[in-house]
């Protein structure tokens, strides 16, 4: 084989999922084109002009309204000039929880298409995509496997993913934090791969080629297997941050194959022929040709419109208010005047976290749709709170507003989508999911890697996950003082980071120790009553103790 493949979509989505890729992904193929956008790896929204693609045009082939009520949309849209779900609901064709589903729908199906486009060239923009841009929250791995089942043929799958009936597959580890979503069927043939196992072999497993070329190809774009002569793409040109080639797995026993087998493999590669089942598979373009079983199967596909709305378990206060984002100022998705006080708005943002049950998501809400909702609801919020709190960020908003500046297209400052992260993890904190807590405190750092308070956050969650889990009598690991020390070493007079680390050290029976930090945090904020008093309670202890 060559040693540079083309990257194909398969692969490009993983590569962007690995490397938690926050911008745009725009493809093109000849007068089609789509733009992608991502947050942490995952497709959020996807821009397409495609006449077949709007909201309407899906809602009608659907199903869900008629030809007649897709050309009064068309004419109320251009009376209007409102975004088409906020006219779906003003005429009274869909209700809140429908235009939210249908919406996340037309995306996915927008994604899905994107595996229709074979030739295309791609460009990669990094940038921030504020809330607003959310439509879905689309896992890659699930979209990939769908893509490929949904619009790949056989003569497709063998030209980007070239294998014969003798091929060597081996299954890898698959990574503690990444959870794949596979059904059963595709379960079925990666359990069965294990150590190492031919084509031939896994044929008995699942007989339709269809579906078990295109599960082999989305397990190994996702790194989920090795194949025997078949590389994964080069990613070095994404030029992204922590996404590096990985060496060639080494060829262990069970999974090389024999030397004959491995000679015949070669040589089917180099040429466009194939031999055996998937030549005639291939040949005859069928969807499920299999060694002996004429009968072909039905082509997987994509759930409509209408198997999304049965299970839905949306909100319908939620989805409302949800819609109203992207069409809603500052003010608006607080509730509150223009003229309403600074000092008020901690307890206005607060009382919409109360309303919609935003301080603890996951306990609030039982169905990922509601959860989702809720998540988006809070990161637009929180940005809303966060600039029209301080005064030099609300005069400018104000000053667009009265300008009819187009807000939506303004782009946030880093700094407030950093706050965006670190007030989740300021919830998560309070709800005791300390390694969420992390998790979103890391993304503030990454945002905005230039404030101390972020760093301390970070260490208090870990410093409160190590207490529930680790015994009194370990020693909480050195580990946990890092972000305490980083937030130090950015800002020499902050005091809390130094208390925190009197604390591990007090924790650890390390007295002296202890009693040293907690001086220092006297000496940048004489006023830190905690300090003073365990300096009271080191210095009785260490006196005690001589």
């Amino acid at each position: 084989m060559d040693k540079e493949r083309k990257l194909y979509l398969p692969y490009l989505l993983s590569a962007l999922s690995r490397a938690s890729f926050e911008g745009e992904l725009t493809l093109v193929e000849g007068d089609i084109q789509r733009t992608l956008l991502f947050r942490g790896g995952k497709p959020i929204n996807v821009i397409s002009r495609l006449q077949n693609e709007t909201l309407g045009r899906i809602l009608m082939e659907e199903g869900k309204i008629s030809s007649a009520d897709y050309n009064k949309l068309l004419q109320q849209l251009l009376i209007t000039k409102k975004p088409t779900g906020e006219t779906l609901i003003a005429m009274g064709l869909l209700g809140p929880q429908d235009v939210y589903l249908a919406l996340e729908f037309q995306t996915r199906k927008k994604l899905l298409n994107c595996f229709k486009m074979v030739d295309f060239g791609f460009s990669l923009k990094q940038k921030s995509i504020p809330p607003e841009e959310m439509i879905a929250n689309l896992e890659v791995e699930e979209t990939i496997f769908t893509g490929i089942q949904t619009f790949y043929s056989v003569d497709r799958l063998l030209s980007e993913f070239p294998v014969d009936e003798e091929t060597v597959f081996q299954s890898r580890k698959l990574p503690q934090e990444r959870t794949i979503k596979m059904g059963p069927r595709e379960s079925k043939l990666y359990r069965s791969i294990g150590t190492g196992n031919s084509m031939n072999k896994l044929m008995v497993v699942e007989s339709d080629l269809q579906q078990l070329l295109s599960t082999l190809y989305a397990l190994h774009a996702l790194h989920l297997l090795n194949v025997a002569g078949v590389s994964r793409p080069s990613t070095k040109d994404l030029e992204l941050p922590d996404l590096e080639d990985e060496e060639p797995a080494p060829a262990t026993t069970p999974f090389a194959p024999a030397p004959q087998a491995a000679a015949k493999q070669t040589q089917r590669r180099r040429t466009p022929e194939k031999t055996g089942p998937l030549k005639n598979a291939a040949n005859r373009g069928s969807e499920a040709a299999t060694l002996g079983e004429p009968a072909p199967r039905s082509h997987p596909r994509a759930p409509t419109l209408n198997d999304v709305l049965q299970n839905s378990g949306v909100t319908a206060q939620l989805a409302e208010k949800v819609l109203s984002l992207s069409r809603g100022d500052h003010f608006t998705i607080l509730e509150v005047p223009r003229n309403i006080p600074t000092h008020e708005l901690k307890s206005v943002f607060y009382a919409v976290l109360r309303k919609y049950k935003l301080q603890d998501i996951n306990s609030s809400y039982s169905s990922d749709k509601d959860r989702d909702m809720a998540q988006r609801l809070l990161d637009r919020a929180t940005v809303a709170y966060r600039v029209l709190e301080n005064e030099e960020t609300r005069k400018a908003y104000v000053r667009a507003l009265k300008q009819n500046e187009d807000l939506q297209s303004s782009k946030v400052p880093p700094r407030i989508l950093a706050d965006v992260e670190a007030q989740k993890g300021e919830l998560a904190c309070g709800a005791k999911r300390y390694q969420e807590a992390m998790d979103f405190y890391v993304e503030a750092i990454k945002l905005y890697p230039n404030e101390p308070s972020y760093y301390f956050e970070l260490g208090l969650a870990g410093y409160n996950k190590a207490l529930g889990e680790i015994p009194e009598a370990q020693r909480i690991p050195d580990r946990i003082r890092k972000p305490f020390l980083k937030a130090m070493a950015m800002n020499p007079r902050y005091d809390m980071p130094r208390l925190y680390l009197g604390y591990i050290s007090k924790r650890n029976g390390d007295q002296k120790r202890a009693l040293k930090e907690f001086e220092g945090v006297v000496e940048c904020n004489p006023e830190n009553s905690r300090a003073r008093s365990e300096i009271r309670i080191m210095k009785r202890r260490l006196e005690d103790d001589k």
